[in-house]
């Protein structure tokens, strides 16, 4: 839907930009992103690579995508086959805007091979050891709202990550959408802020659904499957006539 967004902002005029502030890749589920980010120099997801290209971006890509972070599953025999320990997601790298660091503890419980790849991660990307991946993650979150606030475009779509109803800080968005199969919804952003307030002070941690329990939608939109397009050209014929900053 983001992509189809992109495409269909760009083809009435409008300068596009997006930003996905955090990301989470799988490495072993998309290995294609540890190739991509070895060839760069630096981690990036999955997400950010086809948003940037849709945008046909010229901002760098660390600042469009400030935190990223890699898991790998860990060796089975490590853990005796504990298969409940794989809903456990322990970042092995992460990287803040330009600087990636790595984690011993889950460095240690990765296959010989997994590892191998790791640590050609770590000598490519200059990787420092840390302990404290919740350290890291807060002191990015700031990071990543000062990046987002250095996007200029006509249009910013932000995305957010993992069901999150708001990757950053509450800012000033017009309008957030939410996804969601056979549906799309559309939430003024003082709604949205408001509801988001009264559920907690840390916004990071609120998902979708608590949002939509009480505000009221400024639209509803159907979606036919695998045709995120046709919608998504409804929800920009809309949104064009109003007043866009932040989406």
């Amino acid at each position: 839907m983001a992509i189809s967004l992109i495409k269909s902002f760009k083809e009435i005029g409008f300068d596009v930009g997006f930003c996905k502030p955090i990301s989470g890749i799988n490495g072993w589920y998309q290995f294609n992103c540890i190739e991509e980010s070895l060839k760069l120099g630096f981690l990036v997801g999955e997400d950010l690579i086809k948003l940037h290209e849709a945008c046909e971006s010229s901002n760098d890509l660390r600042v469009e995508g400030a935190i990223v972070s890699v898991v790998f599953p860990p060796d089975p025999v490590k853990i005796d086959f504990r298969v409940d320990y794989y809903s456990i997601h322990n970042p092995v790298i992460v990287r803040i805007l330009n600087d990636h660091y790595y984690f011993p503890s889950s460095l240690n419980l990765l296959s010989e091979k997994i590892a191998k790849i790791v640590k050609k991660m770590i000598e490519r990307f200059d990787a420092k050891e840390h302990n404290d991946f919740n350290e890291l993650f807060e002191n990015g979150l700031k990071i990543a709202k000062g990046c987002l606030e250095d996007i200029k475009h006509d249009i910013v779509i932000v995305e957010s990550y993992s069901n999150v109803a708001t990757p950053l800080d509450l800012l000033n968005y017009d309008f957030i959408l939410t996804v969601m199969p056979c549906k799309a919804v559309i939430i003024k952003g003082d709604d949205f802020k408001m509801a988001v307030k009264l559920y907690s002070s840390r916004p990071s941690f609120i998902t979708v659904e608590r949002i939509l329990e009480i505000v009221k939608a400024v639209k509803i939109f159907d979606i036919p499957p695998k045709r995120s397009i046709d919608t998504a050209m409804d929800i920009v014929s809309f949104l064009s006539s109003k007043t866009i900053k932040l989406f």
